[in-house]
């Protein structure tokens, strides 16, 4: 036995105790998902199922920082010896999750299309499929490149297949693929966090935070470096004593070297970090104003010279209907109703004689609303001041406001479109 871990009672406590360790992360990770900064209403397509996905790559990542950094712990100190035995089960747990991961996109984003797994939409009016989405063909291409890598380690952990294809062969083939897989993993994590998601233009869309970015990036160098120091120490056991000017030559060397081994991943953080510190990351007007703590749902009137207008909005952040009525001389001349489980925006005007006119705009998302704007505004107002009447300041003035219910449930009948309505 290569591991001398005879015990089926052992293997089977060390299993449990990884896949519970597993579990654990993946659930810590999807708890998290909120703390990214992730308001649905703005970005409905980071939604529940985002979080699962994302939450299984994560924890399998965590897996794999642990799986590599065991070895060269244990060359530079002897105490972490013990635990190189377990690196087998972190790895069987680290693929098992990774598996897991791209279940979940397959199932859940795919949705059993390979087309659309590569980023691929029909579309009706060219009556084929067209690259939407280039970056999500990216990312699962290159996972589906180290797919059957991530397996072959999977199968080939066990003392039977060390049997089978000798410990030379067998160790090169772990060390081969185990690397191979980091630098990918690394790589497809920079693409995703960084530059899949930052304001494009023309309209300089905004994304969430994805706050895992700077952590994974630094325990990724951290891998690196450890791995270094550990090739240096054994380097220098094998030459220690001679020559004193030969060794101080072959100090430099590997101190060389051992840059070089980290410089791949040092330059990816450095760049990400520089480029993070340029780039425009949203609309700064908005960013702000933008407050941490607002009301979900409010109803409210703000008072302008020439009209009133009248504000309802229930579930900004997750599922937001919302209604404006603009009033002049107590009647209204204008509504807006948007309905989240329609995605569409009913727009009433009024006709010269009198009686409204209904338009519908369908695949309306929430963040088209401009959700961002009554987010730093009236939900703000409602949440801070609460109801009564009030004056807000404005840049040349106060407008007066008459905030009417705060976190108070809206009916379904404020939000009813007319009958009739195209």
């Amino acid at each position: 036995m290569l591991l001398g871990i005879r015990s089926k009672k052992v293997i089977l406590i060390r299993h449990l105790s990884v896949a519970a360790l597993g579990a654990v992360l993946v659930y810590l990770f999807y708890l998290s998902y909120p703390s990214w900064g992730v308001v649905p209403a703005l970005w409905p397509e980071w939604n529940v199922d985002h979080a699962f996905w994302r939450s299984f790559a994560h924890a399998a990542f965590v897996l794999l920082f642990v799986t590599l950094i065991i070895g060269p712990l244990a060359t530079i100190w002897p105490f972490f010896n013990r635990f190189i035995s377990w690196r087998r089960e972190l790895g069987i747990w680290f693929a098992v999750l990774s598996v897991g991961h791209g279940y979940a996109i397959w199932d859940r984003w795919a949705l059993w299309d390979i087309q659309r797994f590569f980023g691929f939409e029909y579309i009706e009016a060219l009556g084929g499929y067209a690259l939407l989405r280039p970056e999500v063909g990216i990312m699962n291409m290159m996972a589906v490149v180290i797919f059957p890598m991530i397996i072959l380690l999977a199968i080939t952990s066990s003392d039977r297949a060390v049997q089978f294809l000798g410990i030379s062969s067998w160790k090169w083939l772990h060390n081969s693929l185990i690397h191979s897989i980091f630098y990918v993993v690394v790589l497809r994590w920079v693409l995703y966090a960084f530059f899949f998601f930052q304001p494009t233009l023309p309209d300089l869309r905004t994304y969430p935070p994805v706050w895992p970015l700077y952590p994974f990036l630094w325990m990724a160098l951290c891998v690196v470096i450890v791995q270094a120091i550990a090739f240096v120490k054994t380097i220098a056991r094998q030459r220690s004593g001679g020559n004193t000017t030969k060794n101080k030559i072959h100090a430099l060397v590997l101190v060389g070297i051992s840059l070089l081994f980290i410089s791949p991943v040092a330059l990816v953080l450095g760049s990400v970090a520089f480029l993070d510190s340029r780039i425009i990351t949203e609309d700064q007007r908005v960013a702000q104003q933008r407050p941490q703590n607002y009301a979900r749902s409010f109803h409210m009137v703000i008072r302008e010279e020439t009209q009133d207008v009248y504000l309802w909005v229930r579930d900004i952040d997750s599922e937001p209907y919302f209604r404006q009525t603009i009033n002049v001389d107590d009647s209204p001349v204008a509504h807006q109703i948007y309905r989240y489980d329609e995605q569409a925006l009913y727009t009433g005007e009024l006709d010269p004689d009198g009686t409204f006119t209904w338009s519908k705009d369908e695949n309306i998302r929430p963040e088209d609303l401009g959700l961002a704007n009554i987010i730093a505004g009236p939900a703000l107002w409602a949440l801070e001041l609460g109801p009564g009447e009030q004056q807000i300041p404005i840049a040349n003035g106060t407008v007066p406001v008459s905030i009417m219910s705060v976190e108070e449930p809206l009916e379904d009948e404020i939000f009813t479109i007319p009958v009739g309505t195209n």
